[in-house]
């Protein structure tokens, strides 16, 4: 098997692909890079996707203008971007007689789905800087606890646990389990974080809840003051970024808690405004859709309006309260946003994602969002 730098080569990056147009009509140049120690290559055609039709065309080879002494053939095409996603692949012929199929999964000999192909895409960038951070996540019950919070009562719900006890890794006792490390602690070890190199701070849910994770949200309108509450965020976002550390936080869009106040209005009570937020096996609102069939979690049902305006639409929404004045917040990472707005034939996933990063830009353009998809990897907008 040749090894991966002798093979032909294509990326989105400006070295093979430079120019900005990414907007419907514009027109982008491609490179493939042959290394010479790869053999002879006659011919390399460029196969873009245009309305779901393939339609090649040749490439010529050209020196690359960013590189000398290259030790490879560049071959070079020009594509349009005729649809909001434009996919291209590339065929190169051997002299042998053979071909090879080079897409954004590699070089193959047999022919790939079209799934596979490198793309170019007409939707706004994530913001520049996101492309060169140090990510740190912190859980925050675990990593660190100011005076205040040792002061604080264990919620109800709570096992307290020493700060040195060892953590419940399993069973029921794993998400009650309660160390009381709170925000302010986070703040006071923030130079800890610098000296890692730590650029990007990611905090895992800080709403109320009835766990430690939280990601069974009681509300989306406060902090938890177990964890210091709205003061706390602003302290720890201001110091921050002060030190040049921009603080991203966490959403459910999938599910709350079934302690959260949409679902307690809800639960039980048809004809209620949030009754439509959820999903009901039965007319009295009793039995309902929960996530993974955990019954802490209800499962947020997108087809409501009224759901969609409090949570996610414009600057009064959940979505764009935390990336205002005082808090500030950078951005967003979706739990489970591959799940969002799914189940048996609705499919609004797509249009819960673009509804959050529309308001986002709307709102505070320069952040950044994650969303969560369990089988396809972390994707960023």
């Amino acid at each position: 098997m040749q090894r991966l730098h002798s093979l032909p080569h294509h990326d989105g990056s400006a070295l093979y692909s430079p120019g900005d147009g990414t907007t419907l009509g514009a027109a982008r140049t491609v490179r493939v890079r042959v290394p010479r120690s790869f053999g002879p290559v006659t011919s390399v055609a460029l196969r873009v996707l245009i309305d779901g039709e393939p339609r090649f065309t040749p490439m010529t080879t050209q020196p690359n203008p960013a590189l000398t002494g290259d030790d490879a053939t560049w071959w070079t095409g020009q594509l349009t971007v005729d649809n909001p996603v434009t996919t291209y692949r590339f065929l190169l012929n051997l002299l042998d007689g053979s071909a090879l199929w080079l897409n954004a999964e590699g070089v193959d000999s047999i022919e790939p789905v079209d799934t596979q192909d490198f793309r170019v895409t007409t939707f706004p960038r994530p913001p520049a800087w996101a492309t060169s951070q140090v990510l740190y996540q912190v859980f925050p019950d675990r990593f660190a606890k100011s005076t205040a919070a040792e002061t604080r009562p264990a919620p109800s719900w709570a096992l307290p646990a020493a700060w040195d006890d060892t953590v419940v890794h399993t069973g029921p006792d794993t998400p009650r389990q309660f160390f009381g490390g709170d925000l302010d602690g986070l703040t006071e070890r923030l130079d800890h974080l610098t000296d890692l190199g730590v650029t990007l701070l990611y905090l895992t849910p800080i709403f109320p809840a009835r766990s430690n994770h939280r990601y069974d949200a009681s509300t989306f309108d406060q902090v938890d003051p177990l964890l210091g509450g709205d003061e706390a965020l602003i302290r720890l976002v201001e110091a921050a970024h002060t030190r040049g550390i921009r603080v991203i936080g966490d959403l459910t869009t999938n599910h709350t808690g079934d302690a959260h106040e949409w679902f307690t209005t809800a639960h039980h009570a048809p004809g209620t405004p949030e009754s439509e937020f959820y999903y009901w096996n039965d007319d009295a609102n009793d039995d309902y859709v929960a996530w993974a069939d955990v019954p802490s979690l209800p499962k947020l049902n997108w087809n409501s309006a009224e759901l969609r305006r409090r949570f996610v639409e414009g600057p009064t929404s959940v979505v764009a309260r935390w990336l205002l004045p005082p808090f500030h917040l950078d951005g967003w990472r979706i739990d489970v946003a591959n799940q969002t707005g799914r189940l048996g034939t609705d499919d609004l996933n797509r249009d819960v994602q673009r509804t959050v990063r529309a308001t986002m830009d709307a709102v505070s353009s320069d952040t950044v969002l994650y969303a969560e998809s369990t089988n396809e990897g972390l994707l960023h907008g």
